[in-house]
């Protein structure tokens, strides 16, 4: 069976920086499919190639990868794609054709149009099958999500759409289900009884500049809470599924996003030099810090503290777990520190576990020592890409890494008071950490891990 990638945003940084990467890496892994990238940028595909390819492009990538001008507002582009494909298709007798639109939720409407009216102008003498993409955020809000989804399901079924969640492609991802549930002694401990509280911290370096338009549009609340962050809540707070199929895993995520209420706990900011060389005040939040709780049986009552945002000092991407520090109390001793588990994400992925062990030449003086697994030191440096296992899972019709659209509508509503609050918005110093996050912290009596 031909397999023929229809890149739509083709010429576009995602593409550019991440997809095209992943697509050499499993072309060069044995994977046979092509690629026809769409684009207004360039307009032959000489141009494209020179321009936007590196010299160290595998050969094999190359002859797999085509390119067509493509203007969504020109009424003939359709005709023009489908011309395009047949020509791709030449005589195969079984091919799948996979959309995948790298493109602003707002052009999914025109663009399944042109999908549509390329399909039914197709009239080849083979069998064909197809699938659909979708990046994040998929909408803007609960509304516009159930609205985009009608759309999509104009022309494809539910099992047709894949929609992308990145984060889920990340091997710390699959490693949270697979340390809760293949060791015992994490299952055990892990609940209401054991934990006292999480946190999750995802600070980021870059600012958002150089995408501003776009950014307005999205903000800190759609850009990584919505979806990241909700992912990664259910990864730490599902029940154990039946089995780990696609199925079963997304039935135990939507219990935990269900359980979850409307964040009402949270606060906002941006960073001062925000849009400062676009002409206008941007006033969109690029930080925001919030509480939540997850009202299941095993997990009730225990807070979950998140940050998240950009133009900070140092690029963190952690989780801590923090446990119940009975034996402080009982034993009368400040000193005695916590339990926890750190997963950090960024720059590399370590999973450390704080225990208490005696201080050599002390009289049973307790330190807290870490036990870490390197994710790099153990398996080694090749840990595919994300987007390369979303890519492969995409090939193999394999839904296990993309969120179902139950999850999706749920996330929407947890995060809806956050994009309706009228509350004002901080500006906080670009390299240093908003006010209203250290606040957090004071207000619920604790301390951030970082």
């Amino acid at each position: 069976m031909k397999t023929i990638i229809i890149q739509f945003g083709g010429t576009g940084d995602l593409a550019l920086k991440k997809l095209y990467p992943a697509y050499e890496q499993l072309i060069n892994k044995g994977y046979d499919f092509t690629v026809l990238a769409l684009g207004r940028r360039y307009t032959t595909k000489e141009e494209f190639l020179t321009s936007t390819l590196h010299e160290e492009t595998n050969k094999g990538f190359l002859d797999k990868l085509d390119y067509l001008y493509y203007d969504m507002k020109d009424v003939t582009s359709p005709k023009k794609l489908s011309s395009k494909m047949k020509e791709l298709i030449n005589d195969e007798k079984e091919v799948e054709l996979i959309y995948y639109l790298a493109l602003q939720p707002s052009l999914y409407e025109e663009a399944i149009s042109q999908i549509q009216e390329t399909d039914a102008s197709m009239d080849c003498l083979c069998t064909l099958t197809k699938k659909i993409v979708v990046e994040k955020p998929f909408g803007f809000d609960l509304e516009s999500a159930k609205r985009y989804n009608a759309i999509l399901q104009t022309a494809f079924t539910d099992k047709e759409i894949f929609r992308i969640d990145h984060y889920l492609g990340k091997e710390f991802m699959q490693n949270l289900l697979i340390m809760r549930f293949h060791n015992d002694i994490i299952r055990s401990i892990w609940d209401k009884d054991s934990i006292e509280s999480i946190q999750i911290v995802f600070d980021e370096t870059h600012g958002v500049d150089q995408r501003l338009g776009f950014y307005e549009q999205i903000g800190v609340v759609r850009d990584t809470i919505q979806n990241h962050i909700l992912q990664i809540i259910t990864y730490l707070t599902m029940n154990e599924p039946a089995s780990l199929s696609p199925e079963d895993i997304a039935v135990e995520k939507v219990k935990v996003l269900r359980a979850i209420t409307p964040i009402e706990e949270f606060h906002m900011g941006r960073y001062e030099s925000l849009g400062v060389n676009s002409g206008h005040i941007v006033d969109t939040p690029t930080y925001a810090a919030l509480r939540l709780y997850v009202n299941t049986y095993f997990f009730a009552g225990i807070p979950i503290f998140v940050r998240t945002g950009k133009m900070q000092k140092d690029a963190k991407s952690l989780i801590y777990v923090k446990f119940k520090n009975t034996t402080k109390q009982v034993m009368h001793d400040d000193s005695i520190a916590e339990n926890g588990v750190i997963i950090n994400i960024h720059p590399e992925l370590t999973i450390d576990i704080s225990m208490n062990l005696k201080e050599p030449n002390t009289s049973w003086k307790s330190k807290p020592v870490r036990f870490r697994f390197n994710q790099t030191e153990t398996f080694g440096a090749n840990t595919p890409e994300a987007y390369e296992q979303i890519v492969q899972k995409i090939l193999q019709g394999d839904k296990s890494l993309f969120p179902s659209m139950r999850e999706i509508t749920e996330s929407w509503r947890i995060v809806t008071p956050m994009l309706e609050t009228n509350l004002p918005i901080e500006v906080y110093p670009v390299r240093t950490l908003p006010r209203f996050a250290t606040k957090l912290a004071a207000d619920n009596e604790f301390q951030w891990f970082v």
